[in-house]
C-alpha cells in the first residue's frame, strides 16, 4: 500500500516515472508478419523468421508493402548495442573519477548468464537447464525436425527395476567378506575415496560380531559387498552373447552368478536402510551415496538420484548439527563430512545435466566453506589388519581433486551457457563467447596442474597411451567431455546465429566448433564403451549427445545455414555415428532411455 500511495503522491505531483535504465529509447512498432497479423499476435518482426513462427514452425511472411521494416530491426538492434555502449562509457568514467579499477556489471538484462554471485557460487551452481546440455534439449535445436518420435527419457525409465532375488538371505562366510572387500578397495575406492579402508574394516568386524544384526554399520557392509560382487574387472570387454529373438545378441548385463550374489546382498541392505537413515554420523550418509552408486551401475538413474539426494538431505543434518557445536572433532571426520559433500553435490548436477526438469540440489545453497575436500593426514588414519599398500594414494587424492575442480568447472560453464539463445545475435554471442574463452583458459589451468600420475597424452592430436591406467582414462576422458562441451557453445551459436552473426565471427566460431567435432570423433574412437562401470549411463548419454552434434552440424551444412559455412564436418563422422548407434543398441537390454537414444540414432541418420 505504502507503494501504492507513493505513486499517487508523484502522479498528483506532476512528476513523471522514469523510465528503467535496461529499456531501449527508442521501441516503435515495426511492421507484423502475416501469420501474427491473421492471429493478432505480437510480433517481434524478427528476419527471416519472427519468434512466434519460429516457435509454432509455420512459414513466416511479411507484407511487400513495407520492404524498409527489416531496415528497422537492425537498426533498433544497432541502437540498442550504441545505447548499452554508452551505458558502459559512462559506467568507465565514473569508475575512472571514484579511483576503483572494477567497474560495475553489465545490465543482467542484456547479458542473462551474469549475476552478482561470486566465483565459488558459481562453481555449485546447480543451473535449471541450458540450450546445449541433455539430448531431449539438443534435440530442440533448429536443425533437426519439429516433430519427434519420443523424449529421450520414457515415463518407464522412472520405475525401479525388479529384483528377482529380493527375499533370499545369505550370510557371507568370512572368507568371501575377504574377497568382496578387495574387491571394492582395488576397484571402486580409488576412484570414490569416501571410506577408507579401515573405517570399512570396524564396521565388518561389528556386522560379524553381531551376526549382521540390524544396524548402519550392517547395512554399509551389505552395499559394499552387493556393489563388490556386482562389478567387473578393469579393463574387461563385458560383452557377451545371449539368445535373442531373431538369434544371438550381444549383451552387456552382468552375469548370473554375480548378478544373483550382488541382489541378495543388495536385498539385504534394503532391509537394514531404516537403521542406517535413522543414525545421526555420517554413516548413514554414506550408505545413502552407496545405495546411489549400486543403482547408477545397474542402470537405475532416477534410483539413484533420490538416493543421492537423500544423501545430499542426511549430509545437511549432520552438518547442522555440528555447525554450532563447541565440541572438537577428528580431523578425519572433518575430512569426511567434506569429501561426502563433494560426492553429493557432483552426483546430483551429473545426472541433472542430463535430465534437466529435476529439481536442484538443495547443496548448491549450502554455506558450507571448503572449495576443495581435504584429506586426514596419514598420522591420523587408524590401523587396519589388512595391508598398509590399501591405503588411499596420493594418485587416489589427485584424481578425487581433480574430478571436483572440473565439476566446478562444468557447472560454470553451464551457467554461462544460458545466455544462449535461437534468434541469438552478434553482440550477445561476442559477450557469450568471452565468458566461453575465460573457462577455456581455466580447463587449460587445470591441464598443466595435473600431478605427473594422472597426466595423459593430449587430446585429439595425440592418441591414448598403451599402457594408460584407469584413472588416467577416466581423467583424460573427463577432460574430452569439458573440452567437448565449450566448444558445444561455439557450434549452438554457428547453426542458429545465421545472417546477424558478422563473417569474423563466422570464421572464429566456426573454427572453435570444428574443434569440439574433432573432439567428439576422438572420444567416440578412443572410449571403452562395453566396460560396465558406475558411470555407464552416463557415457551413453555423452556419447549420445556427441552423435547428436555431429549430425546437427552436418545438417546445417545441407541446409546452408549462414553462419555454419565455415563449421568443418569430419569426414568419418557418419561411420562414428554408427558406432554410437551399434554401442547403444548392445546397451539398449538396460533400460534408462538407452533404447530410446538407439532410436533416435537411427532415425536421424536413415530416417527409418
Amino acid at each position: 500500500m505504502e507503494e501504492l500511495k507513493g505513486l499517487n503522491g508523484s502522479a498528483k505531483n506532476g512528476h513523471k516515472r522514469k523510465r528503467p535504465d535496461d529499456r531501449p529509447s527508442h521501441t516503435r512498432t515495426v511492421a507484423a508478419c502475416d501469420a501474427c497479423r491473421v492471429s493478432k499476435t505480437r510480433c517481434n518482426s524478427a528476419r527471416p523468421t519472427c519468434a512466434q513462427c519460429l516457435k509454432r514452425g509455420r512459414a513466416c511472411v511479411y507484407p511487400d508493402t513495407d520492404p524498409s521494416s527489416r531496415f528497422e530491426v537492425w537498426g533498433q538492434r544497432i541502437l540498442t548495442a550504441i545505447e548499452n555502449q554508452g551505458r558502459q562509457l559512462s559506467d568507465l568514467a565514473q569508475v575512472t573519477r571514484d579511483g576503483n579499477q572494477r567497474p560495475r556489471p553489465a545490465p543482467r538484462s542484456y547479458f542473462p548468464y551474469l549475476k552478482d554471485d561470486d566465483l565459488e557460487t558459481l562453481s555449485r551452481k546447480d543451473v535449471l537447464s541450458t540450450p546445449i546440455t541433455a539430448g531431449d534439449v539438443i534435440l530442440n535445436w533448429s536443425v533437426f525436425p519439429k516433430d519427434k518420435l519420443f523424449k529421450t527419457f520414457p515415463a518407464t525409465a522412472y520405475i525401479a527395476k525388479p529384483n528377482p532375488y529380493d527375499h533370499e538371505e545369505c550370510i557371507p562366510s568370512p572368507e568371501r567378506v575377504a574377497v568382496l572387500r578387495e574387491v571394492f578397495i582395488s576397484e571402486i575406492q580409488n576412484k570414490c575415496p569416501i571410506l577408507d579402508a579401515d573405517q570399512l574394516d570396524a564396521c565388518i568386524d561389528e556386522a560379524q560380531k553381531t551376526g549382521f544384526a540390524r544396524s548402519a554399520s550392517t547395512c554399509l557392509v551389505l552395499l559394499i559387498l552387493a556393489i563388490g560382487a556386482f562389478w567387473g574387472k578393469w579393463p574387461n570387454d563385458e560383452r557377451h552373447l545371449v539368445d535373442g529373438e531373431t538369434g544371438k545378441r550381444y549383451t552387456v548385463a552382468a552375469p548370473e552368478h554375480r548378478l544373483r550374489e550382488a541382489s541378495v546382498y543388495f536385498a539385504m541392505a534394503k532391509k537394514h536402510m531404516s537403521a542406517a537413515f535413522e543414525d545421526d554420523t555420517l554413516l548413514g550418509a554414506l550408505c545413502a551415496c552407496f545405495f546411489g552408486t549400486w543403482y547408477q551401475y545397474n542402470i537405475e538413474p532416477i534410483q539413484g538420484w533420490k538416493m543421492w539426494r537423500t544423501a545430499s538431505m542426511l549430509w545437511e543434518a549432520y552438518n547442522l548439527k555440528h555447525s554450532q557445536s563447541i565440541i572438537s572433532r577428528p580431523q578425519r571426520e572433518k575430512s569426511l563430512e567434506q569429501r561426502i559433500y563433494w560426492v553429493c553435490l557432483k552426483a546430483e548436477c551429473e545426472i541433472r545435466h542430463e535430465l534437466p526438469d529435476l529439481p536442484t540440489s538443495s547443496l548448491q545453497e549450502s554455506a558450507f566453506p571448503f572449495s576443495l575436500p581435504t584429506f586426514p593426514e596419514e598420522d591420523d588414519t587408524g590401523t587396519s589388519p589388512y595391508s598398509q599398500d590399501e591405503q588411499l594414494t596420493p594418485s587416489s587424492h589427485y584424481y578425487f581433486l581433480a574430478e571436483i575442480s572440473l565439476r566446478r568447472l562444468l557447472n560454470r560453464t553451464r551457467h554461462a551457457v544460458t545466455g544462449l539463445w535461437e534468434t541469438i545475435d552478434s553482440f550477445a554471442a561476442a559477450k557469450i563467447t568471452d565468458t566461453l574463452r575465460h573457462l577455456q583458459d581455466q580447463l587449460q589451468q587445470w591441464l598443466e596442474c595435473l600431478p605427473a600420475a594422472l597426466q595423459f597424452n593430449i587430446p585429439p592430436e595425440s592418441w591414448p597411451a598403451p599402457e594408460e591406467t584407469e584413472l588416467i582414462k577416466l581423467m583424460r576422458e573427463r577432460y574430452v567431455e569439458v573440452c567437448e562441451l565449450l566448444c558445444r557453445g561455439y557450434l549452438y551459436i554457428c547453426l542458429h546465429g545465421g545472417t546477424r552473426l558478422t563473417q569474423g565471427q563466422m570464421q572464429i566460431y566456426g573454427a572453435q566448433a570444428s574443434a569440439g567435432l574433432r573432439l567428439s570423433i576422438y572420444r567416440i574412437k578412443t572410449e571403452m564403451p562395453f566396460f560396465r562401470h558406475a558411470g555407464s549411463w552416463m557415457a551413453c548419454r555423452v556419447r549420445f549427445n556427441q552423435a547428436l552434434c555431429l549430425i546437427a552440424a552436418a545438417r546445417g551444412k545441407e541446409l546452408g545455414v549462414a553462419s555454419a559455412v565455415y563449421v568443418d564436418v569430419p569426414l568419418d563422422w557418419r561411420e562414428c555415428v554408427g558406432l554410437v548407434q551399434e554401442r547403444l543398441e548392445i546397451w539398449s537390454d538396460q533400460g534408462g532411455g538407452i533404447p530410446e537414444m538407439a532410436q533416435i540414432v537411427r532415425w536421424l541418420v536413415s530416417g527409418e
